[in-house]
């Protein structure tokens, strides 16, 4: 057994582990008084100042604020003093605090390049391969981001939504079975940046007040039916990757446990969401042709294809021991080729060729379609609008300052699928003031889109309510508007000429992918990186081995590993994040000292192989299922956290918590006992 003596170092490193894990659940942002000097700076301050001048005049504007509300809040507005605000300022986030602490142990040489070098490409012996893992992720993401870009999942919502024929319960079980299924086949990523936006705007198009069943059910099924395929979650690569699981043996382990966790999941959630206020018995057809989403036909099959074709390999080369990332990469490639080619034939903005959009020479008119599409006020042929736009309130969190041009946005449409992909907390009285803005706004149509197709795809939601609150009702359109909201869309409008004109190089000549890329969780990657160095940090200190020899008394048989480990998870998940907690127990698991007092316990190799195997998948099932429990559980959970907020509905930490606390317990205990079912026939 190895040596677990604990020095200076190793407490500084364990006090540096906990802080960025604060850091990355609850970011902060330190001002810079920095003068704006860049014209993106300036920018920036000048918007800002606008929001704050708009407030009094919106809300003398609003038609869908009562006037016992208004007269509330409007003294609060008046009394509120604007803060200083500082362009300028380093933010502490997923991305950059983990990469923050490990130059701080370095500095203070806590760590070494080892752990450096350790946490990148894999330490010895431990058979994961961090850089394998991201490639894995990222090649995944790119090809599922590019499919959504072509509609398909909007398409088969409401394809799914016309078909329940009006009935509520129909249309629950439909999206219940539609988020696990992409959750199953993609990833949980993928259905909480699709789904939650696209729920939000459904719920306001057919008049249903309290969406919170629809967004319940579609986050727990994302994080529940990733458990099925290797590729469904990060947690599922690196516990597999620890102990050499290929694709198909982790399918045949994880399969049964994920379709029992299913059943059990719809079964709570029918009886915590049975009230008609929830789910009701009849739901107002949203009466949108579901073609009318599909944005790129061609593009859906080719994505469907590669997607497809991808899994097929990664299955068929699970025999032959092949890295992962081999397989997923070039798919990857594969799409990202043709979506450069359908930039390059100009198709992706609809209108001139590409050249002549960069170049700013195309018609006026074509420069004001194309200039309505980059913002996502207009339509595409079909008669879609907002197709691939990016918010201001997006392009901060992306930390992209030459997108922050555009007010918030003041509706879902069929496609305004905004996609936020960190973390990043923004100031609270900020996104305040821009929820008030945004929610007064009258939608504004694009140049193409015909009377009919705009009153389908424009219909707003209810923004700035609470997500259960019985007050909440869709808000319509106004009939009329007052002449200073008139003046300032007017005055927006106007400038949307220039707009190609202001935007990047890249952004101008190559729009399909440069949405597609502002869209990639790029942050995952410094923060993954930077969890597998501080794990190794931990490890080198003498951490590890001190929890592997605790950990080692918990795992007595394998019912109690199965259990332990499996309840451990949930209970870490909510107090590191998954991906952190994973990374730092399978280490644990690994550890010399912890197989060493396992083999001193049990009695036969067949006992200790059924342990071992019991702690994996355990883990595997609350890394994926302790997701589900709070905000702060997963990067999933901070994500569709975050997605509400942006677009006006709060569910609250304590709420969200509350409703996942009367349906999982259940839900872990039956997939911990299906796994304790599958260890026994098989060992046993």
């Amino acid at each position: 057994m190895e040596d677990t003596h604990l020095d200076v170092h190793s407490w500084l490193v364990a006090i540096t582990f906990m802080v960025v894990i604060a850091l990355v659940i609850h970011p902060v942002r330190i001002p810079l008084p920095i003068p704006a000097i860049t014209h993106a700076a300036k920018r920036r301050i000048q918007e800002r100042r606008d929001r704050q001048d708009q407030l009094p005049l919106e809300s003398e504007d609003t038609l869908t604020t009562s006037p016992a509300s208004a007269s509330a809040s409007a003294p609060s507005k008046k009394q509120k003093r604007p803060r200083k605000y500082y362009p300028h300022g380093i933010v502490l986030n997923l991305a950059s605090a983990p990469v923050l602490g490990v130059l701080f142990l370095l500095a203070t040489t806590s760590i070494k390049i080892q752990s450096v070098r350790d946490g990148i490409v894999g330490a010895p012996g431990t058979g994961v391969e961090p850089y394998a893992v991201m490639v894995l992720f990222m090649s995944l993401a790119y090809i599922c981001i590019s499919l959504d870009m072509t509609g398909i999942f909007q398409y088969a919502a409401f394809w799914i939504a016309q078909r329940a024929n009006g009935s509520g319960q129909r249309v629950f079980f439909s999206f219940f079975i539609l988020s696990t299924l992409m959750s199953g086949l993609a990833s949980n990523d993928v259905v909480v940046l699709t789904m939650t936006p696209f729920l939000i705007y459904f719920a306001g198009a057919v008049n249903l007040d309290q969406p919170v069943a629809f967004l319940m059910a579609e986050f727990q099924t994302a994080n529940i039916a990733s458990m099925a395929l290797y590729i469904g979650n990060p947690t599922n690569v690196v516990a597999s990757q620890a102990y050499k699981i290929s694709f198909l043996e982790y399918s045949a382990w994880m399969l049964l446990p994920c379709f029992a966790c299913v059943i059990a999941c719809y079964a709570m959630l029918r009886i915590v969401f049975r009230d008609q206020q929830y789910v009701p018995l009849k739901i107002n057809s949203p009466g949108i042709d579901p073609r009318t989403c599909l944005i790129d036909p061609k593009g859906a099959i080719f994505g469907l294809c590669v997607l497809a074709s991808s899994l097929i390999c990664l299955v068929g080369t699970s025999f032959a021991h092949v890295s992962v990332w081999i397989v997923t990469g070039p798919f990857a490639l594969l799409s990202l080729c043709r979506d450069a080619w359908y930039d390059w034939q100009g198709k992706f903005l609809g209108v001139g060729s590409r050249r002549e959009i960069s170049q700013g020479t195309c018609p006026p008119q074509q420069q004001q379609e194309a200039a309505d599409l980059e913002r996502g006020s207009g339509a595409k042929k079909d008669g879609v609008g907002d197709a691939f736009s990016v918010t201001e309130r997006e392009a901060e969190i992306l930390e992209l300052p030459e997108l922050m041009t555009e007010p918030p946005p003041s509706r879902a449409t069929v496609t305004d699928l905004s996609y936020i992909l960190t973390s990043e907390a923004d100031d609270p009285e900020d996104l305040e003031d821009r929820l008030s803005v945004g929610s007064t706004r009258s939608p504004k149509a694009g140049p193409s889109v015909s009377g009919s197709d705009q009153e389908k795809c424009s219909t707003p939601e209810s923004e700035g309510q609470s997500v259960n609150s019985p007050t909440a009702s869709p808000v319509h359109p106004p009939q009329t508007m007052g002449a200073d909201t008139f003046a300032r869309q007017h005055s927006a409008t106007t400038t949307d000429r220039q707009m190609l004109k202001d935007k990047g190089w890249f952004e101008r000549r190559w729009p399909l992918l440069h949405a597609i890329f502002v869209r990639m969780p790029w942050p995952i990657l410094p923060f993954t990186f930077g969890m597998f160095i501080l794990v190794e940090g931990l490890s080198h200190t003498g951490w590890i081995g001190l929890f592997a020899t605790w950990f080692s008394y918990l795992v007595p048989s394998y019912v109690a590993a199965v259990y332990s480990i499996g309840l451990l998870s949930v209970v870490l998940c909510n107090l590191f994040n998954n991906i952190p907690m994973t990374i730092l127990v399978a280490r644990i698991l690994q550890h010399s000292n912890f197989m060493d007092v396992l083999s001193s316990q049990v009695a036969t190799s067949n006992d200790k192989e059924a342990i071992v195997r019991g702690c994996v998948f355990a883990l595997i099932v609350g890394s994926n299922l302790g997701a589900c429990t709070t905000f702060i559980a997963s990067l999933a959970g901070l994500m569709w956290d975050t997605v509400l907020r942006n677009k006006g509905r709060n569910l609250g930490f304590w709420t969200f918590a509350k409703w996942n606390a009367a349906v999982m317990p259940l839900v872990i205990l039956t997939g911990l006992s299906v796994l304790v079912a599958e260890l026994t026939v098989m060992y046993y």
